[in-house]
């Protein structure tokens, strides 16, 4: 059993509650229908089409040639599109795939923090390789002071400055003996995502002055990241970035926002260069109007985002019973099989389907009068409709 599974199994005594009897003789666990906009990643239902692309868009950054690739993801308000993006990350941790996933909410406006976040999930991929952290797994593989693509003047010096702290008989610089390797390397995880050093900290790890803007940082991002492609601790990334539309009724200034989408482009075009680079798979949620808000905005980024191409999908959308049906049985399958898999059982699974009626359904269906059914308020609907059984048996 995974590790994941095992810690989406745990504590499901306490799930239970006071209905778990009920639910247990329908061979579940808990409600199979998540509350208040909640996402099983696990589950996904009828989106074959936008995973085959996912899919190809993934098998590119994980090739041995430089890929950069692009995903728009478009469906209305509660349709899924938050849902497909963590179903996607979801399934490349599940394979282990060389490969750093990030999630960033658009409507932050913020591209410093989109390049803290790629820091972040890069450290943890390398972490769950039994590295200490990125900057420690590439400074430790550089040998004969080889800094392969890095250019960037202050970026190579503090490499050289780690380097050179790993090596046998190293010893502080300052007088006091504070600037141990430890110590440089947790300067140099400050200076990367754009901290304030001190005169004293920049001078031992021989750097001039601070990355100030998101475009210095994705410029010593890209550096480090071509840097570790070429040394095998990962092949590429893949930055989901969802609610495009966010960013447009954030508040922020026009200025703000075309400078957010003009970082976003450069992430984008930098990736790969001539020579180096590292890959790169950029999957964008967004409504219509939120796509027709870049457009107008940052036409360039609209187009590598994949808005204008065969890399633009829309996720389907519930129309009838019968699919409301369909939707319904995916995620009582899913803990239908959670269940077997706790218990050591073969229970049924279309006896678990017979938690919901026709009745409950054709409810649940109405209970929003369009005539595409919002995915999200369908699930809570379904919850709802559980909830009622369980208090009432």
């Amino acid at each position: 059993m995974s590790s994941l599974l095992s810690g989406l199994l745990k504590g499901t005594n306490e799930q239970i509650g006071d209905g778990g009897t009920y639910l247990t003789k329908f061979g579940l666990l808990r409600n199979p229908f998540p509350p208040a906009r909640t996402i099983y990643p696990e589950v996904i239902y009828n989106q074959e089409d936008a995973l085959h692309r996912f899919a190809d868009g993934v098998k590119a950054i994980c090739g041995s040639d430089l890929a950069r690739r692009s995903l728009a993801v478009l469906g209305g308000t509660g349709q899924g599109k938050s849902h497909f993006l963590r179903h996607c990350q979801h399934a490349v941790k599940q394979a282990e795939l060389p490969v750093i996933s990030v999630e960033f909410s658009a409507g932050s406006g913020s591209a410093a923090t989109l390049v803290r976040e790629i820091f972040r999930a890069a450290d943890e991929h390398v972490k769950s390789r039994g590295e200490q952290d990125l900057l420690s797994a590439i400074s430790s593989r550089i040998e004969d002071n080889d800094f392969g693509p890095i250019r960037q003047t202050d970026l190579k010096s503090a490499l050289k400055a780690l380097v050179a702290s790993q090596k046998q008989g190293f010893k502080p610089e300052d007088s006091f003996g504070r600037f141990t390797s430890d110590a440089l390397l947790e300067v140099s995880r400050r200076w990367v995502v754009g901290e304030t050093l001190t005169q004293t900290e920049r001078r031992y790890l021989h750097v001039s002055s601070r990355l100030s803007t998101a475009s210095l940082m994705i410029r010593v991002l890209t550096e480090l990241f071509a840097l570790a492609r070429q040394q095998r601790l990962f092949m590429g990334a893949m930055v989901c970035i969802d609610e495009v539309e966010a960013l447009f009724r954030s508040g922020l200034s026009t200025s703000k926002v075309q400078g957010f989408l003009q970082d976003i482009r450069y992430l984008f075009d930098e990736a790969v260069g001539q020579f180096s680079g590292y890959s790169l798979l950029i999957l964008a949620g967004s409504t219509g109007q939120g796509a027709q808000n870049l457009r107008d905005y940052n036409y360039p980024l609209f187009q590598r985002l994949g808005f204008e191409t065969e890399s633009r999908v829309e996720l389907h959308e519930v129309k009838t019973l019968d699919e409301a049906r369909a939707f319904a049985d995916v995620y009582i399958d899913f803990e239908c099989k959670r269940f077997n898999m706790a218990r050591g059982e073969s229970f049924p699974i279309t006896r678990s389907r017979t938690l919901i009626d026709n009745d409950d359904l054709e409810k649940a269906f109405r209970a929003d009068s369009r005539s595409t059914k919002n995915q999200a308020r369908l699930l809570e609907e379904l919850h709802r409709i559980v909830e009622e059984k369980r208090s009432g048996a």
